[in-house]
Formats: C-alpha cells, sequence, structure tokens
C-alpha cells in the first residue's frame, strides 16, 4: 500500500459517519445495527486481504494410490444376520413371533450345535397363548448365551 496512514484515517471517517448515520437514524438501535454491519465489513477486509500459509495437503498423493480400497461390512451382506436380529426383535412382541419364526430357527441352531435343551428355556411351546406377550429380554440373552457357550 503506498499511503497507509490515508487508507486508516479514511477506514476510520468511513466508520464514525456510518456509526453517526446509524444514531442519526434509528437511535440507539441504529447504532447498534450500525455498528454491526461495519464489524462484518472490517471481518471481510481482514479475511480477504489477510493471507496465510498455503494449508497442506491433507493426505499425500503418493500413499492414496497405493492403499487398497478398504471392504466394507454392510447388513446385506449378511441376510441371515438381519433375519435373526429382526425376529429377535419380533419374539419380544408378541408369542406368535417367538413360535412361528424364532423357535424353529433357534431348534435348529441348538440342534446344530448339540444343545437340544436351550429353546425349552422359554416355556413349552403350542399354541396355548399365542396372542400373549412375546418372550422377555432375559429369556432371549439366556437362550442366545446358552446357544454360544457361555452359562451364565
Amino acid at each position: 500500500m503506498r499511503y497507509p496512514r490515508l487508507a486508516a484515517a479514511a477506514a476510520l471517517t468511513g466508520t464514525g459517519a456510518v456509526l453517526a448515520a446509524g444514531y442519526a437514524a434509528a437511535g440507539p438501535a441504529g447504532l447498534i445495527d450500525a455498528a454491526s454491519v461495519v464489524t462484518l465489513g472490517v471481518l471481510i477486509v481482514a479475511r480477504g486481504t489477510l493471507r496465510g500459509e498455503k494449508p497442506r495437503p491433507v493426505r499425500p498423493e503418493e500413499s492414496r494410490r497405493d492403499r487398497p480400497p478398504r471392504m466394507t461390512v454392510r447388513a446385506a451382506d449378511f441376510p441371515a444376520y438381519a433375519k435373526i436380529a429382526s425376529d429377535l426383535e419380533w419374539a419380544q412382541m408378541s408369542r406368535r413371533h417367538y413360535e412361528h419364526l424364532l423357535r424353529p430357527t433357534l431348534a435348529r441352531l441348538a440342534a446344530a450345535l448339540d444343545r437340544p435343551d436351550v429353546v425349552d428355556l422359554a416355556g413349552p411351546g403350542g399354541p396355548a397363548d399365542a396372542d400373549g406377550p412375546g418372550v422377555d429380554r432375559a429369556t432371549l440373552d439366556r437362550i442366545v448365551s446358552r446357544l454360544e457357550g457361555g452359562e451364565p
């Protein structure tokens, strides 16, 4: 800048004129509004004139090409898991869902793991109260943990 003092004097005079015009137009509320506008202008001008150093890249180019893309695991890759998780949720809502959806799945798993007595923890099967409440979460937790091999 060729005349820095002249520029500072002009900026100070302009700021004073804007503040005076705001006060004259609307009193103290106008002064506050004008001060907000002046502050915003100063911040915009400062941001435009003050430059920092060039930011470094987040990751060097050569390391991006060397890495193979990571494999992501999605629920769609395991439809049986998603079905069992859904059946476990529904079994808590309705006894009918437990009897017709989850109990056969648990029986197959128990037979495959050689633990056939685990499924009977929820009580005897059958249509005694098919429209009643589902199996409580604690019972389902006991069944699943015994299927996994742990004894609670």
